[in-house]
């Protein structure tokens, strides 16, 4: 009973939440699904990224939340342009939840210039993103009310239901980010983006109009060097979806340490997120990170606070991410605490 409550509970609301938008728990480990604007913003010349997140599986099984994100892009010009750079490249994603297999696969083309203030310390950066949205959904899979009869369900009776299995639309993304590095011992970052501007009709059927509500972010996070080999980078993320209805905040500080100068740092951290009108709790966010030469690897784990807690026994959800960047030109000068987990 506990688990077929659970289960109407996380499903109800995902109706409810009128196509809320996906989310990662390392956002900082995914820079184009964050903000148009971190688009080429890398230490070289390229970056490779691959996101993974899988949400509710103590609960729902086999049809819990899972969602793959792929990204590439590269800052060009750097050089030609006085230190400027134009910001190319591209993201994929694909999300599946719950028995019907609703999916959304996105495709967008990423584009961003970042103008330095005077230095390469000091960035101020534009974005934008274009592209097309797929959503799928197999009513085969779903049960409906008109399929509930005196002995129970039977699959066999018409569903009611006459809506198309599948729509596609047009999306368009903006932001803006600064960086700035003060000193050797501090940064920092901060910035906004603006998601779905033309707030597209997104509709299974075709007398019901429903536009996609646009979903705004606005984040920051420090660097502040601790000694020779230690540093803390606080973070805060806010998240706005359908008219202050959907609402996420995550805030949270991670602790890194140099294991090898100019090669290697580990990191963990510790987040909290809450929901709604931020005062629902959500989850707390355990992290571990490592930064290997031009690799950089990151595993988070959910640790479900809410009122489903008693059903999950706090089980939320796991995610991974991999970072590969490469430099085509000679590498910028490395700073001291300028590492890619920023």
């Amino acid at each position: 009973m506990k688990r077929a409550l659970a289960i109407f509970l996380l499903l109800g609301s995902a109706l409810m939440a009128n196509a809320q938008d996906i989310h990662f728990s390392q956002y900082a480990q995914s820079p184009l699904t964050l903000n148009p604007a971190l688009t080429g913003l890398t230490p070289c010349t390229y970056r490779g990224v691959l996101n993974y997140r899988n949400q509710w599986a103590s609960a729902l099984g086999p049809a819990s939340y899972q969602t793959f994100s792929g990204s590439f892009d590269a800052g060009l010009w750097r050089n030609k342009l006085d230190g400027n750079i134009i910001g190319v490249g591209g993201m994929i994603y694909n999300d599946v939840s719950g028995d019907g297999s609703l999916s959304n696969m996105t495709i967008m083309g990423s584009f961003a210039y970042h103008q330095n203030l005077g230095s390469e310390d000091h960035f101020i950066s534009i974005g934008t993103q274009l592209g097309i949205v797929q959503k799928r959904v197999d009513y085969t899979k779903l049960i409906f009310e008109s399929q509930i009869g005196t002995n129970g369900v039977d699959p066999t009776l018409p569903s009611g239901e006459y809506g198309a299995d599948n729509l596609s639309y047009f999306d368009m993304n903006a932001g803006i980010n600064w960086r700035s590095r003060f000193s050797d011992k501090f940064a920092l970052q901060m910035g906004g983006a603006y998601f779905h501007v033309t707030e597209p009709i997104e509709t299974f059927y075709n007398y019901n109009v429903n536009r996609l509500n646009a979903h705004y972010i606005g984040y920051a996070s420090f660097k502040i060097g601790m000694g020779k080999n230690t540093v803390l980078i606080p973070s805060f993320l806010y998240m706005e979806q359908t008219e202050g209805s959907n609402v996420q905040m995550n805030s949270g500080v991670d602790v890194g340490f140099q294991l090898e100068k100019g090669v290697s740092m580990a990191y963990a951290g510790l987040h909290y997120r809450s929901v709604d009108n931020i005062d629902v709790a959500d989850a707390m966010i355990v992290n571990i990170g490592l930064d290997y030469g031009n690799v950089n690897f990151g595993l988070s784990y959910d640790i479900n606070i809410s009122g489903l807690s008693t059903v999950t026994n706090y089980r939320g959800g796991i995610e991974l991410s991999f970072i590969y960047w490469g430099c085509l030109e000679s590498s910028p000068k490395q700073k001291p605490i300028d590492c890619p987990r920023f």
